[in-house]
């Protein structure tokens, strides 16, 4: 998995929550901005864990400042 890959990951994702494009969404503003519900940030953890392959704690998105910060954690833990 790449940095680029899970770039487009998480702006369709967003968009796609948001309602927006993925032009409109940026991941290196804080999450909060993005006044996802406690039910939206729980689906998107699923979503991700079946993307990337792995356990995703559902509370992730409250552990990091900004969704650049996760896609740079995700990418370390490939690595380990």
């Amino acid at each position: 998995m790449t940095k680029e890959e899970l770039t487009i990951w998480f702006e369709s994702k967003l968009a796609e929550e948001l309602g927006k494009t993925p032009n409109e969404i940026s991941l290196s503003i804080p999450i909060e901005q993005y006044h996802l519900d406690s039910i939206s940030l729980v689906s998107l953890s699923q979503d991700l864990e079946d993307f990337v392959g792995f356990y995703i704690e559902p509370t992730i998105f409250s552990e990091f400042e900004t969704i650049n910060e996760i896609i740079e954690w995700i990418l370390s833990r490939q690595k380990s």
